[in-house]
Order: structure tokens, then sequence, then C-alpha cells
């Protein structure tokens, strides 16, 4: 026969509702998640969602899409493995490739205007 040791608490009303606080469902009116809609929201440039084929980028304009890839990046990748969050990620290695090419071209181009226009 082995030896069982037990040991319990009964927790206080207060102790209920500290405990289950953070847990407890607030559907859309989550403050959590309006904070998080917030912050997508906020970090991305305000130019981005215009955007068209007639409109011209800039380094600096390429620049601000990196930086909001990276801010969406570090949340996407702390949601739990699924489709959701495989999609979301492909998705951003899709922008960040553009970004990434455009740079490039724009960086050649700068230094190809250099060597060239001298003369």
């Amino acid at each position: 026969m082995s030896r069982r040791i037990s040991q319990s608490i009964i927790p206080t009303t207060e102790d209920v509702a500290a405990l289950r606080g953070p847990f407890v469902a607030k559907g859309a009116n989550d403050p959590v998640i309006k904070a998080l809609r917030d912050y997508f929201k906020d970090s991305v440039p305000a130019w981005l969602a215009k955007l068209s084929e007639e409109q011209e980028l800039t380094r600096e304009r390429l620049a601000e899409i990196r930086d909001a890839s990276s801010k969406r990046r570090v949340v996407i990748e702390a949601l739990p493995e699924g489709g959701a969050r495989d999609t979301a990620l492909a998705e951003l290695e899709t922008a960040e490739a553009v970004v990434d090419d455009m740079d490039t071209a724009l960086a050649g181009a700068g230094a190809g205007a250099g060597a060239f226009g001298v003369g």
C-alpha cells in the first residue's frame, strides 16, 4: 500500500473572482481583443489601403510596409499552430518578398543613376 498526501484549499469569493477574471470570455467587447485590433490598425500605414498600380513607392514607403509586417508577425507567431496562422504568415512572407524585390530594384537604380548621371 502506498501513501497518499492530499492538500487543498477552499477559495474565497474574491479568490474565485480573481482566478476566473482573466479567462472569462467577454465576446466582441473584450478589451484585449479591442486592443489587438487597434494595434493591427495603428501599425499599418494609412496610405497602404489606397495603394494602386498607378502610385509610386519610395524606399521610405517600403520601409513602412516592412515595419508593419514585422509588428504583425510578432503577434501572428504567438498564435497556436493552425491554418489561420499558416495563411497569415504565408501572406506576410509574400508581401515581404515583394518589398525586398522592390527595395533591391530601387537600390540598384539609385546606384546606377549615380554612376551614369555624371558626365
